[in-house]
């Protein structure tokens, strides 16, 4: 297998396995629509000509920022706003797919809490393990839960709609799905707490519903595979059990599985590697498998494919960073 050769994913042609990683740049208005500064961040990501760009995490629901410039597909009036950066990769021949995304706990920007609009919401009332604002989030009713699902296939049909080619949920680095899906955030006692099945409910209520929604629009996930890094003691949400979520997700429909951390967060000492090649094994190859963090090189690069870990391999901060380098890569499988 080589990085530079071509992938089909549902209705998408990729010409080479290596995806453009998505990055929050809070680059956007406040109201959540692209910006110039936007826009350039999607020219550098296209200039090493990856087969797959995946946007930063859009959020589904006003609750759902992490940060006050945050990019949003809340709402329709946001649409419109959006078709220029959608333009801007289908111009340059790149399928772009959308990072869905609600925040939960995760507040990375506290200038949020300014908003009386806003509320910090969470599985449990359980500070988050990474970034605790000093706030106790409000639980979720049931009822709150079960419109979740609707909120993303809202956003993943605005996304539809500017022009995007696909969606990809984002279920990990400990937003709001990943809290659920680890002990360590999630203590309920109902059916969306409990084992990992009930843990997981949620997540695969709302890839259901997208794919139900959408039987043609590529869909991926973006999973956390495990609290802690490879190598570490284990802790909350296992790699086990991930592996049976990510089976589930193959049978939902989902098209792509990319593997990160959850509540560990993205940073991994020496990458995600282990868990992606769990994960793969557990899908039975059914659907492709990202592996993203710490590649920064591209022997590192084909050594994830050559291990057999992955079949996609996602790069993001070198692409902003010194997206030439990554683009004389061409030149190294050549």
């Amino acid at each position: 297998m080589k990085l530079f050769e071509p992938l089909e994913i549902r209705n998408l042609r990729l010409e080479s396995r290596l995806v453009a990683a998505p990055l929050a740049s809070a680059s956007c208005t406040p109201e959540g629509v692209p910006t110039e500064r936007t826009l350039e961040a999607g020219r550098k990501a296209l200039f090493a000509r990856p087969g797959l760009v995946v946007l930063e995490h859009h959020a589904v629901h006003p609750w759902g920022r992490v940060r006050v410039r945050q990019l949003m597909l809340d709402r329709d009036d946001v649409t419109e706003g959006h078709r220029p950066l959608a333009g801007l990769f289908a111009e340059a021949g790149v399928p772009v797919v959308v990072q869905l995304n609600h925040g939960g706990s995760g507040v990375a920007d506290p200038d949020l809490f300014g908003d009386p609009a806003f509320r910090m919401v969470a599985p449990s009332p359980v500070p988050h393990p990474g970034r605790d604002p000093g706030r106790i989030p409000e639980p979720l009713s049931e009822g709150q839960i079960r419109e979740l699902p609707g909120f993303f296939v809202q956003a993943a049909r605005r996304a539809r709609e500017a022009g995007y080619r696909g969606v990809q949920v984002h279920g990990c680095h400990g937003y709001l799905l990943g809290q659920f899906l680890s002990p360590l955030t999630n203590r309920r006692t109902d059916r969306y707490g409990g084992d990992v099945r009930g843990r997981s409910r949620l997540l695969l209520d709302v890839v259901d519903a997208v794919r139900g929604a959408f039987p043609d629009l590529p869909l991926g996930v973006r999973l956390g595979a495990a609290d802690s890094f490879p190598g570490e003691e284990p802790r909350g949400l296992r790699v086990e059990e991930a592996c049976a979520v990510a089976r589930e997700l193959a049978a939902l429909g989902a098209d792509w599985i990319a593997v990160s951390g959850n509540l560990c967060g993205y940073d991994a000492p020496g990458g995600f590697g282990p868990y992606a090649g769990a994960i793969r094994e557990a899908v039975g190859k059914r659907i492709p498998v990202e592996c993203t963090g710490g590649v920064t090189s591209y022997d590192r690069a084909r050594e994830l494919l050559d291990r057999g870990c992955c079949d996609l391999v996602g790069v993001g901060r070198l692409l902003l960073s010194d997206p030439a380098a990554a683009a004389a890569w061409r030149r190294d499988e050549a």
